[in-house]
């Protein structure tokens, strides 16, 4: 009898210890989310090439708002992304990479978006609930690759299904014959059928077994979508509700393959032996292809859930960011292709300077060295992504034109293909060309046009080409040190903006603010005086420079 009670004693402090454990990580994982909801992202090493995996298999080349490589690494965008992203789930964080590479012209998605982003900052509890929920999905590898196996699923099929088909029949006619007629000949070929089907059977499952962790991943994201359609709110949830039946359906079919695959990790010995047995009759390859059938009909649906969570995901991340930085404004979009920003900054920047800004047609930017050109320019196209990806700028107002962004500022010599710094500079100027001649608003961000050649050829050449620039659907937005450039544009097509420095106590003291106008002012050789360059050097170019005016 005490033995009895020992066992028992045992069994139930096991059971409270599980239960105990269990409700300390919840609460460990609701105390971490609510503490991050609002928090500067932790600085990750992601792996942008699985990130990347969905945008690419679901881009289209007809898309408007398409974000180039050069325009990505321009802008720093891999930083944009790691400073935006909190999402819980391998979806977020490819539905969020995607929204920042593929920019939304539809007013009803960006509505769709901002009415999640309103819901989950006013509903902590909801908000922590969703999340939890999109942690169920978590961000294991394989997950990255859901996309990739979606988009092949014809050519993870098994071939030649016809054969385990007539395998199956066989083993059945012999199993029936065995019964009927009991005969030694009858019982040796159900033996023979039946290590011919066990042999098939261990040796070709490792090549369906491959795709059940992704095919376990499917699961796992139509069953959340499944809890998500249960939620009253219309807004947020009613999307989830469509073609629930096909979603119970796929869910259904694959949790029993999954069932069968969770087996191979069992300990118990009678588990592993029964799954080899009930393996000869060839039934999980015949449900794996049907699967994939039923998949490959339905993948217009489990897309459609994809993204559903990956927009509920983001809008998280948004929310979060939102409250993360100094200012933020929901974006008003301009029909007229004009910009208007008041109090705009740099997300990326620890102590961001404002600055207003307003443009209905091209500008030139001009100011002294480290004077803040770049960063602002910057700044522009970085606010213009975020309007129509997040639905979200970095500004106190924002009132800007819904267009395509294309840059060319942080040119490299590319040594490998035998190509110079002005050849990748023509490359990069001449795709902005092609891109603005198919006809769509265009937001052009130029960083020191074609700094690559000599002084005289380059103010001719840049000249020719903003000219040419003015007469087309774009936004030009230059930054450069050649005042001289002014003098051969329109002024009615290129406003002039500058940054300046001032000397103060024998220091040069930026302020990082736009003025309207030209910068006559130079640096250069005051920056090598300030860097502590020798007195010499300093001497050396003031004479020289004085010789050339």
């Amino acid at each position: 009898m005490e033995q009895l009670f020992l066992i028992a004693g045992l069994i139930t402090a096991i059971l409270v210890g599980g239960l105990y454990s269990s409700h300390m990580n919840r609460k460990k994982a609701h105390h971490m989310l609510l503490k991050q909801f609002g928090a500067k992202p932790e600085y990750k090493d992601y792996n942008f090439d699985e990130i990347k995996i969905f945008w690419k298999e679901r881009k289209s080349k007809d898309c408007r708002g398409h974000i180039d490589d050069i325009t990505w690494n321009d802008l720093s965008m891999d930083k944009i992304f790691a400073r935006i992203n909190m999402c819980c789930s391998s979806v977020g964080d490819q539905y969020l990479y995607r929204s920042l590479r593929t920019l939304c012209y539809e007013d009803s998605r960006l509505e769709a978006l901002e009415n999640k982003i309103i819901f989950v900052t006013d509903h902590q509890d909801a908000r922590i609930d969703i999340q939890k929920k999109l942690l169920r999905i978590g961000k294991r590898e394989n997950n990255y690759y859901i996309s990739s196996f979606l988009n092949g699923l014809d050519h993870f099929k098994l071939s030649k299904i016809w054969i385990y088909y007539l395998l199956q029949l066989l083993l059945f006619l012999a199993i029936v014959m065995s019964i009927l007629l009991r005969h030694t000949y009858a019982y040796a070929f159900l033996g023979i059928i039946f290590l011919v089907n066990i042999n098939i059977y261990a040796l070709m499952k490792g090549k369906y077994e491959i795709n059940m962790d992704l095919m376990i991943a499917v699961q796992s994201i139509l069953k959340i979508s499944g809890e998500f359609a249960e939620e009253k709110n219309d807004a947020v949830f009613g999307g989830f509700r469509e073609n629930q039946e096909v979603v119970r359906k796929l869910t259904k079919s694959l949790k029993f393959i999954n069932g069968r695959h969770r087996r191979k990790y069992s300990a118990d010995f009678m588990e592993v032996f029964a799954m080899y047995i009930t393996g000869a009759f060839l039934f999980d390859f015949v449900m794996y292809n049907r699967i994939l059938t039923m998949l490959e009909e339905y993948l217009t649906v489990i897309y459609q859930v994809f993204e559903l969570l990956g927009e509920l995901d983001m809008a998280v991340s948004a929310a979060s960011f939102r409250r993360s930085i100094p200012m933020y404004c929901v974006p008003e979009f301009d029909e007229g292709g004009g910009i208007s920003y008041e109090e705009m900054y740099n997300p990326l920047l620890e102590e961001p300077v404002y600055n207003d800004f307003s443009l209905n047609d091209s500008c030139i930017v001009t100011g002294s060295n480290a004077s803040g050109k770049s960063t602002f320019i910057k700044a522009v196209a970085i606010n213009e992504i975020l309007a129509m990806s997040i639905h979200t700028c970095a500004a106190k107002t924002a009132r800007i034109a819904k267009a395509e962004v294309y840059t060319s500022m942080a040119i490299r010599d590319d040594l490998l293909a035998g190509e110079s710094y002005f050849v990748r500079e023509v490359r990069s100027l001449q795709r902005i060309v092609e891109v603005i001649d198919r006809g769509n608003l265009v937001i052009a961000v130029i960083d020191e046009i074609l700094r690559g050649t000599n002084s005289q050829e380059r103010i001719a050449a840049s000249a020719a080409i903003l000219k040419y620039l003015e007469r087309k659907n774009c936004i030009v937005i230059v930054a450069s040190h050649d005042v001289e450039l002014i003098d051969l544009l329109d002024s009615d097509h290129y406003a002039n903006y500058y940054f300046s420095e001032k000397a103060r106590n024998e220091e040069i003291v930026f302020d990082y603010k736009l003025h309207q106008g030209i910068c006559e002012q130079r640096n250069a050789i005051k920056l090598l005086d300030h860097f502590g360059f020798p007195e010499s050097v300093v001497e050396a170019a003031n004479r020289y420079l004085a010789q050339w005016k």
